[in-house]
């Protein structure tokens, strides 16, 4: 049951990225923490996640701006590792309700703030962006909203922005993994649901190619992420 529902799950996450171009982490987790903890739900969607962002990369490689990628990827970095060394020691229960909140932000925000484009970003309030989406990240395995906004802002060209926003996250989604595995967090005993993760969210990524032309992809983001903001409201009071 529980690889069956995961294998639907991450083809979902894979359909929802391929079509939107982002998402995969929020359909993932919705599941996720019905079967393990959050630190552990948390690390299988980065992981998974890993080859989606490393085939936009190769799409894209040409139009990444290097310098625009490392400079947030450092502190995001640093700020990761170190939350997520703390997170096991968490009350697991205040973390579900503190994630269920986030879950009903983040579908909020998408619903009705995600087509807003930022334009200007002061030192401060990239690096609110930054600590905030790194956090997220450690703790829930979903950075993606604020930096996306900020890769919106400071790119010129949507290759660009997809190729810089792959490169970001394949960089921090590789850093995690590793770290996750050597603090023991990742164990070899999920492996195997990994690699069931990750071939059928590289399916569902093949299948929304297909289905870009004919599907009402706004349609689709909305309903996932209402779907999400349910989610949300469960793991607060359930």
């Amino acid at each position: 049951m529980k690889a069956l529902l995961l294998v639907v799950t991450a083809f979902f996450a894979g359909i929802v990225q391929g079509i939107a171009g982002f998402g995969s982490g929020p359909v993932q987790m919705m599941t996720y923490t019905a079967f393990w903890p959050l630190p552990v739900a948390a690390a299988i969607s980065v992981c998974v996640s890993v080859p989606l962002n490393l085939s936009m990369l190769i799409t894209y490689l040409k139009k990444v701006k290097w310098r625009k990628v490392l400079l947030p990827a450092v502190p995001y970095i640093v700020i990761c590792s170190a939350v997520i060394s703390v997170s096991r020691s968490f009350n697991q229960a205040l973390m579900k309700r503190i994630f269920g909140g986030f879950l009903v932000l983040l579908a909020i925000y998408y619903l009705f703030f995600s087509k807003k484009e930022e334009t200007e970003f002061s030192v401060l309030r990239t690096l609110v962006y930054i600590t905030v989406s790194a956090v997220c990240d450690a703790l829930f395995g979903i950075g993606g909203p604020l930096m996306v906004l900020y890769f919106l802002g400071v790119t010129k060209q949507k290759e660009e922005y997809l190729g810089n926003t792959a490169a970001f996250f394949l960089i921090n989604g590789v850093y995690n993994t590793v770290f996750r595995l050597i603090s023991g967090i990742l164990s070899v005993q999920l492996i195997p649901y990994v690699i069931i993760g990750t071939a059928a969210i590289l399916t569902g990524v093949t299948v929304s190619h297909r289905l870009v032309d004919s599907m009402d992809d706004d349609l689709l983001r909305r309903i996932t992420y209402v779907m999400i903001g349910l989610t949300g409201v469960l793991n607060m009071f359930c």
